[in-house]
């Protein structure tokens, strides 16, 4: 593969994790508002549940297009920073219009344009951070929990600060984040990729790569895996018996366990391997999610509450390298967002239409459907494991010389 072309950066490798460090810390403050929060605005803007919903459900569904179209761009031009400067800017204004919104149709129409601009972000921030941890020797583990730790601080943050004060607050309080956001990005390294000598048929060509496919269907059955735990865990665990101060400490129980296994994340991709570690993130899905179905102490939830530095953290870990050691020449970019895409949109959007109607029905027995998934999931990344040599995937066109 060609080597990216880093002529116009600079720095130490500490000074570039610094970089990468601080902009996981800037993004992810602002999911730390929006994720709890940003239905509270809309709540405040005279939207019922039912739109609510629909607004949120918006993001997930824009996804599979904006994602692939959007990094495709990117691949193309050869840059990263630059457009990841330019949708976090277009985030920024997007969001901006919510506050100029007096229909559910100007507010469905903000909501398509901010999912646009938002969906590549953290695609092209992860691709550019992969890239330098290969050529620089960056610990992306290490300046990837940064994230994890500021939403943290974000959630409880945002919560105090708006205690007391309009609900508006929530929007600008983004909108500001967003802004924030693309400043950092200025400081981060302008690695430039070589352009494809030839156009590809289209961003969505490397899903008829058969190993690509499997890696896509094993990582988004995982992510399809958590929609009961996201969409009604706070609620079952209140239904319990656990108080809101017990919920929050199991929601802060999972993200520091993430954290740790971060902080290890080199080690573990060296000595285990980045399929090897989806698989165990994967497998242990159906561990917790089997156990959370009939788990009700605090203790034992807490228990199972630290496996999601593995059906998450270790999960992801994998999936970040892969993509970066398999993803065909000039099509890195184009990987992560399908990745995000996919995973993260389509399976997502699906678990999420389905956790509804399972806790409605089954109520905590909803997380047994999940480790079905688990399951399924497992069993694609043991494919997965015996498909792919460690080597970088190439298209149809590709092998025929077109």
């Amino acid at each position: 593969m060609s080597a990216p072309d880093l002529s116009r950066t600079s720095g130490t490798p500490f000074g570039w994790s610094v970089r990468f460090s601080a902009f996981y810390a800037a993004i992810f403050l602002v999911a730390g508002v929006s994720m709890p929060w940003f239905p509270v605005y809309l709540q405040s803007r005279g939207l019922d549940a039912g739109q609510i919903g629909l607004i949120l459900a918006v993001a997930m569904w824009v996804k599979p297009l904006a994602n692939p179209v959007a990094t495709r761009w990117a691949d193309g031009s050869g840059q990263r920073r630059a457009p990841l400067i330019v949708f976090l800017i277009g985030a920024g204004a997007a969001y901006a219009c919510f506050s100029l919104g007096d229909s559910f149709a100007a507010f469905v129409i903000a909501a398509i344009a901010a999912s646009c601009f938002n969906s590549p972000i953290l695609p092209l921030g992860d691709n550019l951070t992969m890239t330098a941890a290969t050529e620089r020797n960056i610990d992306y583990g290490r300046v990837r929990l940064w994230g994890s730790v500021t939403f943290i601080a974000a959630v409880y943050g945002a919560g105090w600060l708006l205690e007391g004060l309009p609900a508006w607050i929530i929007l600008w309080l983004m909108v500001g984040g967003y802004w924030m956001t693309a400043l950092v990005s200025t400081q981060l390294p302008d690695i430039r990729f070589p352009r494809p000598e030839r156009q590809r048929r289209n961003p969505f060509a490397l899903l008829g790569q058969p190993v690509f496919l499997l890696f896509i269907v094993a990582i988004g059955l995982n992510s399809a895996s958590f929609a009961v735990l996201y969409g009604f865990g706070s609620i079952h665990w209140r239904a319990v018996g656990l108080d809101d101060s017990q919920v929050g400490l199991l929601w802060a129980i999972g993200v520091i366990s993430e954290i740790i296994l971060f902080w290890y994340a080199r080690r573990a991709v060296a000595s285990i391997g980045p399929v090897q570690l989806m698989l165990l993130g994967c497998a242990s899905g159906i561990l917790r999610w089997f156990l959370t179905a009939d788990a009700e102490g605090f203790l034992f939830l807490a228990l199972l509450q630290v496996l999601h530095a593995l059906t998450f953290g270790a999960a992801h870990l994998g999936a970040m390298h892969f993509i970066q050691r398999a993803a065909p020449e000039g099509m890195s970019a184009t990987a992560q967002g399908l990745f995000a895409a996919i995973s993260m949109g389509l399976f997502m959007g699906f678990g999420s239409m389905g956790a509804g109607y399972l806790y409605e029905e089954w109520a905590g027995q909803a997380f047994l459907f999940m480790g079905v998934l688990s399951i399924c999931s497992t069993a694609a990344a043991l494919v997965l494991l015996r498909r792919w040599n460690g080597e970088r995937l190439t298209l149809e066109g590709d092998r025929n010389g077109r």
